[in-house]
């Protein structure tokens, strides 16, 4: 009696979770709306523009289509394991785009150093293969209810949540070395830098702790409770992605209108304003922050 009312409280309180994070996806556009139009869609068609798509809008629509498909529904086994490959598929993605949004970040503050972005990109493989060679082992062992939510996972699972946390912990290491170093050397005067290391800092601080959250309900929770980490970690994910990338083109417009952003940028990465400048300022400065200096560059 007991497990069958803790099961039936779990899959209560993960609907709860799935539906509130569905809702704050909503809000969050509703409420940025006239932003995103001015910063994405009124620009020029660049990878941005893809990108901000992808991270905004295919969480919501897959949420939404898992919350409706899934409602007051029953799926033999086969199916639920159709259904938990999707939601895997589609967070795996958004989360790979995050993180390469993230991984140029830190290729731009270190002007495009060939071992910055070897030990980036290296890192980078290793995650991405560790994550998909933990759920292919992952799926086959989980164990559904009848409504499809998770009712229990393998303990390798969390090695799933563990690799994408050390991957993050280190691209924010980075960011806050060279930080550091910027202020050191520049008594703070670095705006673009500051723009870079704030968003760095938030985005970190709410993935780590959605992976982390992650990690523990599959750890130590045994009930479909658990499985309410994935929608919060999915609106984690696009809200950080989409706002980067949002800074990034409000960056680019604040360049644009404001020519004293031009010399602070100057001294973080002069070499990227280049001959094009004159006559395409606005898709350089927009993609700026994704498109370091070739000019060279040390680590420091």
């Amino acid at each position: 009696m007991h497990d069958h009312a803790a099961t039936v409280q779990g899959k209560l309180y993960t609907s709860y979770g799935a539906v509130s994070a569905v809702m704050w996806m909503l809000y969050d556009t509703a409420i940025h709306f006239d932003v995103e139009v001015d910063c994405i869609w009124r620009r020029p068609t660049t990878w941005v523009k893809y990108a901000y798509a992808f991270v905004r809008y295919v969480p919501i629509l897959n949420g939404g289509a898992v919350l409706a498909l899934t409602a007051n529904l029953t799926y033999p086994p086969a199916g639920c394991r159709g259904w938990i490959i999707d939601q895997l598929v589609v967070i795996e993605c958004v989360t790979v785009a995050v993180e390469l949004v993230l991984m140029l970040r830190v290729y731009a503050m270190y002007n495009r150093n060939k071992i910055v972005g070897a030990l980036v990109g290296g890192g980078f493989a290793a995650e991405a293969a560790l994550m998909g060679t933990t759920l292919a082992l992952v799926v086959p062992r989980q164990t559904f209810t009848p409504d499809c939510l998770v009712a229990s996972s393998p303990g390798i699972y969390m090695a799933y949540w563990l690799s994408s946390l050390c991957f993050e912990t280190a691209l924010f290491a980075l960011t806050l070395y060279k930080f550091l170093r910027g202020v050191a050397r520049a008594r703070g005067r670095h705006s673009v830098l500051f723009l870079f290391v704030r968003d760095g800092t938030w985005a970190y601080a709410i993935i780590f702790a959605a992976m982390l959250f992650n990690t523990l309900m599959y750890q130590l929770v045994t009930t479909p409770l658990a499985g309410m980490g994935y929608f919060f970690a999915l609106s984690i994910m696009s809200f950080a992605g989409s706002h980067i990338l949002l800074n990034i083109r409000r960056l680019g417009m604040r360049m644009d209108s404001a020519p004293a952003a031009l010399d602070e940028l100057s001294s973080f990465a002069a070499a990227a304003v280049s001959d094009r400048w004159s006559s395409r300022r606005t898709d350089a400065t927009e993609e700026l922050s994704a498109v370091p200096p070739r000019a060279g560059a040390g680590v420091a």
